[in-house]
């Protein structure tokens, strides 16, 4: 028997309605697991997105943001850092609203990944029961911590090489005062862009953290590999271009065998795995600011 369809999540703003439309449905129509789209607005979409989701995506519902500022205000009133974040930044409601605004176990996948085949086993309760699950990133560690940030007094470890383009967690292993604590260190926030899924990493080691196996769910830099046994891929907004033709590409295959995820255990980062990643990371950017003159 079939059991009741997940909660899948995102968060979307005006901007992406079009490429989420695109992406989402790829979920739709090739999970064997059934779903249920939830949209978190950011507060931008208008009501002829709505009109557009709405049609495109039947069933779908939407958390409006302003129904989800007064869940998340009174749920967080005894955590301020944790309600600060949510209130400077947008990445907060991915942090925070995803796993807790509503009851059940979190399933939430970015407006950017698309699925190429049909699969099974991510969208079930027993994929992130008592646990969490991320894309794995095998490119770069891209957190807001320096590498002596895991060296000093306040302990912090950090899984390696997490993309937080896929989030399954369950709230029971969510811990809402580790975040609101990592929140209130400031100086881990070099990257601000970054500290949401350095949050992410750093839960992920609390919360018996998995990732994907990333043959199965890539991130599309340019130099990945897609191949007939990729399952999805996560277009990464800065190379999104490089990948067009994949990205527009019909479904195919949408009758083929639904082929099972595989899910491998998250480890610890070190300290030199993350200095070297950064060292080549700006090396990278250096050299790519110099081609540019």
């Amino acid at each position: 028997a079939l059991f009741p369809p997940i909660n899948l999540r995102t968060l979307l703003c005006h901007r992406d309605v079009d490429l989420a439309i695109h992406c989402l449905n790829s979920a739709v129509q090739l999970s064997a697991d059934p779903v249920l789209l939830v949209i978190h607005e950011d507060g931008s979409l208008t009501s002829a997105d709505r009109f557009k989701l709405a049609e495109a995506l039947p069933g779908l519902r939407i958390l409006d943001r302003s129904d989800a500022d007064l869940i998340m205000d009174e749920l967080l009133a005894p955590y301020p850092n944790a309600r600060a974040f949510r209130q400077s930044s947008v990445w907060g409601l991915k942090l925070l609203d995803v796993v807790l605004a509503e009851p059940g176990l979190c399933f939430y996948l970015d407006s950017d990944i698309k699925f190429f085949r049909p699969f099974r086993g991510l969208f079930v309760d027993s994929a992130t029961k008592n646990r969490c699950v991320f894309l794995r990133d095998t490119v770069w560690h891209a957190y807001s911590i320096r590498p002596w940030h895991l060296l000093d007094s306040r302990s912090l470890r950090v899984a390696s090489g997490i993309n937080t383009g896929m989030t399954l967690f369950d709230p029971h292993v969510y811990d809402l005062d580790f975040v609101d604590w990592f929140l209130g260190q400031l100086d881990w926030r070099v990257i601000p862009a970054w500290t949401e899924p350095t949050c992410w990493a750093a839960l992920a080691l609390r919360a018996d953290g998995h990732a994907v196996d990333p043959m199965q769910i890539t991130n599309l830099y340019p130099s990945a590999i897609v191949t007939a046994r990729t399952i999805g891929g996560h277009f990464l907004s800065s190379y999104r271009a490089t990948w067009d033709t994949l990205l527009k590409r019909p479904l195919q295959d949408t009758t083929a065998m639904p082929v099972d995820l595989r899910f491998h255990r998250l480890r610890p980062l070190s300290s030199v795995a993350l200095g070297m990643s950064q060292l080549k990371r700006k090396f990278q950017n250096t050299l790519a600011r110099m081609q540019t003159f």
